[in-house]
């Protein structure tokens, strides 16, 4: 982001240059590690912990899973996984550029406003309309607005959790009828094989909930193996969440000289 930041300027002071002004500039990593060096920048990360995996349970399940596949005779269309992640969607990366005085990114403690969401895809790259979990059920911003034409199917808990019931809900308002939209679309038989992990919040009663859908768990401890959405997925979207969060912010704070950072954070999630 620095890097990009910097070419951005330096093409829009060049513009101002005669010729023979005009010097080659890359934002290049060495010129990078320069300019923290000059500024006393410090990169702070924090870092999270990680579940150990039941390597011998995560073995013995791909024949099982093949079995399954070939037996039911689905297709790549009709094989879905899903998988729940928090978000906290105010939160600055992981690792900040800060002054070294400050020791701790400004504002960290502060943005911890947390989500839920519930993504889910097929084996062919297909993507159904997420679920999302919120604390509130009618925040501010969303009063008065029709939540069905959300580009997600919005839910809420008072701790942002994903809850038995609310699965199921989202197992038959928005998972059904749009895997339904889908293979009818795709001129297929609406059957359907879904994979998801022992979370407390998927009930064991949701294998009965409809014919034609027939539900995997993968083994207890074994996530982090056998999960696909696991497997870089939720690591890449929400980098790429980040990544357009804060190009959002570049281009306010060039429209607005006065904004900084955290302001224009704070100032466009609370209205």
């Amino acid at each position: 982001m620095l890097r990009e930041k910097a070419l951005s300027l330096h093409k829009r002071f060049e513009e101002s240059l005669h010729d023979g002004e005009k010097k080659t500039f890359k934002a290049s990593k060495g010129w990078l590690y320069s300019f923290v060096q000059r500024y006393k920048l410090k990169n702070l990360k924090i870092t999270g912990e990680s579940a150990s995996a039941d390597i011998e349970a995560a073995s013995v399940f791909p024949q099982h899973f093949k079995t399954v596949i070939e037996e039911g005779g689905y297709v790549p269309e009709q094989v879905f996984n899903c998988d729940e992640t928090g978000l906290f969607w105010k939160k600055m990366p992981n690792r900040t550029y800060i002054n070294k005085e400050a020791r701790q990114a400004k504002g960290f403690k502060a943005f911890k406003d947390r989500l839920t969401l519930v993504l889910c895809a097929n084996a062919a790259g297909h993507i159904i309309k997420p679920g999302l979990v919120y604390r509130a059920n009618n925040p501010r911003p969303l009063k008065n607005k029709r939540k069905d034409c959300l580009p997600v199917f919005w839910q809420h808990n008072k701790k942002a959790w994903m809850t038995a019931i609310l699965f199921l809900d989202w197992f038959k308002k928005c998972f059904i009828p749009e895997v339904k939209a889908y293979l009818e679309k795709k001129e297929l038989s609406f059957k359907v094989l879904l994979i998801i992990d022992n979370a407390p919040g998927h009930p064991e009663s949701i294998k009965f909930e409809d014919e034609n859908v027939k539900v995997i768990f993968l083994p207890p401890n074994t996530t982090s193996i056998l999960q696909p959405l696991d497997q870089g997925i939720i690591k890449c979207f929400k980098a790429t969440y980040t990544r357009m969060a804060f190009g959002r912010i570049r281009d306010a704070i060039d429209a607005d000289r006065n904004s900084d950072v955290m302001g224009y954070v704070f100032e466009k999630t609370t209205k």
